[in-house]
């Protein structure tokens, strides 16, 4: 095997593992500028089209060896869209990250004149192009990776070679793989233009408006939400034996949302209900007792929330599952519920539009959506005190949390009869330090900025001071949005009185 694949022992772990192919002039070193990094498999040196295919065929015949998600940028999208379409049995998904339909052979051609005549200046420009937009990120590339990459010029030459081969002939396979593919393009990209974007039947698309060629860093990007949701789920996990003495306003928000689904709405007779992040319970065991007879599908993405769950409510009824929701929905069959609900839990998905199109997908015709989501004024006094503090008021979850404009747009893409309520729900708290602590004990803080401003002791007794001066107390506003409806058409807006 003439490529050394890095953290290839992760093909026989029990969690799915990510192949990584780089694009032309990198290798798989260049996932180390992400913070954190991935525990992909990825080759060491730059991918060489002559003989990857042979490589890969080796590195996945192992024994052991589970069904792989394989991730492909620029030229090693181009290849692993190739190798794909000849050999998919070993792949659970594929996702393509600037993929060029095609490279005009002069482009080609001018490439390998400027090489030949100046290769170091050449590259040096040529990675600058492929980090546009992503300054720190190139700087990081320039103090880290480039120099290795440069010094190592001549020994990879033949590869480099090779590779602009391959892209001067590359055609999108004539039947692309039948795996779930993604193609996620920025529209800055200059190495790739948006416009030549290639297109693949069957194949979700994405662009990311302010993303250049390298994409990864971006907040935006797959691998950003991702990691954002590993956060997430790490948070919730850690909280699961505390949410149930400090979830207060979760639990009032549940009430409400259980009041407001009503039997006139057209599912007196729900037989299937699938809730998405059922927490430690407390929404289910509404649902069990307002549907006795239906079957409840709880999922939660947190395994110790699930855990406590499946203590509390021993009910043959109910099917807990240890699932992410957002892949839970994409993977479902259609038409398989009759009521689809969620309290206090949409806001956390990456993508809630597509999320929407896929509940609608997969519920029965006449079936109905039944949902409380946070919105992104919610402790927005913590973020006022947290401004004139000078501090990172921006690191507050809610701050990301759809507005009621981007909610409205999503629900009528996929919802008929739909009626989107909202409130604002008011708590004192006995000072700042009590409101962190409902915060941490719930695992609401949500996704930790990557260089979060401590609350230092001083800190808190200052925004102490702040709330006592601008509101009398430490009191904050919960920002809920409730919405109900059916498949497509036009959408109703209200305030609830």
């Amino acid at each position: 095997m003439s490529h050394i694949f890095h953290n290839s022992a992760m093909l026989h772990t029990a969690e799915r593992p990510t192949l990584f192919l780089p694009g032309w002039g990198f290798d798989g070193r260049v996932l180390s500028l992400l913070k954190p990094a991935p525990d992909w498999i990825f080759p060491e040196t730059p991918l060489d089209p002559a003989i990857i295919e042979d490589d890969l065929l080796q590195l996945l015949a192992g024994e052991n060896a589970g069904k792989v998600r394989l991730v492909g940028w620029s030229m090693g999208a181009m290849l692993g869209l190739d190798f794909t379409a000849r050999h998919p049995e070993p792949f659970s998904s594929l996702l393509l990250v600037s993929l060029r339909r095609c490279w005009p052979r002069k482009e080609i051609q001018a490439i390998r004149e400027e090489f030949s005549r100046a290769p170091e200046a050449f590259m040096k420009t040529f990675y600058r192009k492929c980090f546009l937009g992503s300054r720190e990120t190139y700087r990081n590339f320039c103090a880290s990776l480039q120099p290795l990459y440069l010094g190592d010029l001549e020994k990879n030459s033949g590869r480099l070679a090779r590779g602009l081969a391959f892209l001067e002939t590359f055609q999108p396979p004539a039947t692309p793989p039948a795996i779930p593919t993604r193609l996620v393009h920025g529209r800055q990209d200059i190495i790739a233009p948006v416009q030549e974007m290639a297109v693949l039947p069957g194949a979700a698309r994405k662009v990311i408006d302010t993303a250049g060629h390298f994409l990864f860093s971006h907040p935006d990007s797959f691998y950003q939400q991702e990691t954002k949701k590993k956060a997430i789920q790490a948070r919730f996990s850690r909280a699961a034996a505390s949410y149930d003495s400090y979830a207060v306003i979760q639990k009032e928000v549940a009430q409400k949302l259980a009041l407001q689904i009503k039997p006139e709405r057209g599912i007196r007779q729900v037989r299937t209900i699938l809730e998405i992040g059922c927490g430690t319970g407390n929404f289910t065991e509404l649902l069990a007792t307002r549907f006795p007879a239906a079957r409840i599908t709880a999922i939660d993405f947190s395994p110790e929330m699930v855990e406590r769950a499946r203590a509390k409510l021993e009910n043959p009824n109910i099917v807990f599952l240890c699932v992410e929701g957002e892949k839970f929905l994409q993977d479902a069959p259609g038409e398989s519920f009759d009521l689809v609900t969620s309290n206090g839990s949409l806001q956390w998905f990456a993508d809630l539009d597509r999320a929407l199109g896929n509940i609608a997908r997969v519920l029965v015709p006449g079936g109905t959506i039944a949902c409380s989501i946070f919105g992104p004024e919610s402790l927005q006094e913590l973020g006022q005190g947290l401004a004139a503090l000078h501090a990172t008021a921006d690191s507050l979850a809610a701050r990301s949390f759809l507005p009621r404009k981007r909610l409205a747009k999503a629900l009528q893409a996929h919802f008929s009869g739909a009626i989107l309520t909202e409130e604002r729900l008011e708590r004192k708290y006995q000072s700042v330090r009590d409101l962190l602590r409902h915060i941490q004990k719930t695992g609401t803080a949500g996704w930790p900025q990557a260089v979060p401003q401590r609350l230092t002791p001083a800190r808190v007794s200052r925004l102490d001071r702040w709330f006592t001066a601008t509101y009398g107390s430490c009191r904050v506003t919960y920002h809920v949005f409730f919405l109900q409806g059916e498949k497509g058409g036009e959408l109703t807006e209200r305030d609830c009185e």
